[in-house]
């Protein structure tokens, strides 16, 4: 297995270089394209979500981690942040019937990544929320 990990600060500019360490671990384990986009289009969201919503009303130091364990079979992600407790596991599915002008913002993240990952798993631990994210590799 392989392992990597990154920090990533919490702000927006942070996601590029997000995107390019997930591309670059996938790359160097020979993972699939298809199974690799969908492994850095869920990350995103995760990541994205977590700056731009965790950490609203609490105090620094806001911590943001990523990790990344390869296998033959799976890749699997874990992320970790000390910002408010949040499961997207039970977030509601949008409601995709509607008209765009008619929808609520938000919720199409989490529906996202319930739709590219196997699993979602989600749980609050010593002050941090880690969020785990499970592919099969195709």
């Amino acid at each position: 297995m392989a392992s990597y990990e990154l920090r990533v600060a919490p702000q927006v500019s942070e996601i590029t270089r997000l995107i390019e360490w997930v591309e670059g671990s996938c790359g160097a384990e020979g993972v699939s394209g298809d199974t690799r986009f969908k492994l850095v289009l869920a990350l995103e969201e995760a990541v994205m979500n977590a700056i731009s919503h965790a950490f609203l009303g609490v105090p620094p130091p806001h911590l943001i981690s990523v990790r990344l364990d390869i296998t033959a079979a799976s890749a699997v992600a874990e992320v970790v942040d000390n910002g408010r407790p949040f499961d997207p596991t039970t977030a509601p599915d949008p409601d995709l019937s509607l008209p765009l002008e008619q929808r609520r913002p938000g919720g199409l993240g989490v529906h996202l990544m319930r739709g590219m990952m196997d699993r979602l798993h989600y749980r609050r631990e010593g002050g941090n929320n880690i969020l785990r994210l499970e592919k099969a590799r195709v």
